[in-house]
């Protein structure tokens, strides 16, 4: 059973530079020949500032900013041990256009922790994770939601 008292821990804060490389090799990756990821011209063609974050680009920026050693070090010190760990469910939100060249600074927080009980005494804990960015101006740019799920 997870120690709940740790809803709230937030841990330091990274930085994550939008590369046009970077946006450009996930949409390569998933087979998404849409222009407005491989130039600026048809960006702005298609009426943004320049090219513009891939949609599902939040996914991996844990893994690009906090780095995944140091993601792994702060789950640990919440008890979880990441072998164990399932994706459960992501979302994201929003709050302002992010495009190539940005900088965000995000933070990461463990914001839920419940623990389901199943049969002959197994159990589940469910951890959410928000992960708040703003950008380079200090304006919130993006809000990102994980839920893991450790079985126990």
């Amino acid at each position: 059973m997870f120690d709940a008292s740790q809803i709230g821990q937030s841990f330091p804060p990274y930085t994550i530079e939008v590369e046009r490389g970077k946006v450009r090799e996930l949409a390569l990756a998933i087979g998404d020949e849409n222009p407005i990821y491989q130039s600026r011209e048809a960006a702005q063609a298609a009426g943004y500032a320049d090219v513009p974050l891939y949609p599902t680009s939040p996914t991996i920026f844990a893994f690009w900013g906090v780095g995944y050693p140091q993601l792994l070090e702060h789950w640990a010190s919440l008890g979880i041990d990441a072998d164990r760990v399932l994706h459960g469910e992501e979302a994201f939100e929003y709050l302002a256009p992010i495009k190539v060249g940005d900088t965000l600074t995000g933070v990461m927080t463990l914001t839920d922790a419940k623990t389901t009980k199943g049969q002959a005494g197994t159990s589940l804990d469910i951890l959410t994770f928000e992960f708040r960015y703003t950008n380079q101006h200090g304006e919130p740019a993006l809000r990102l939601r994980k839920v893991v799920i450790i079985p126990t």
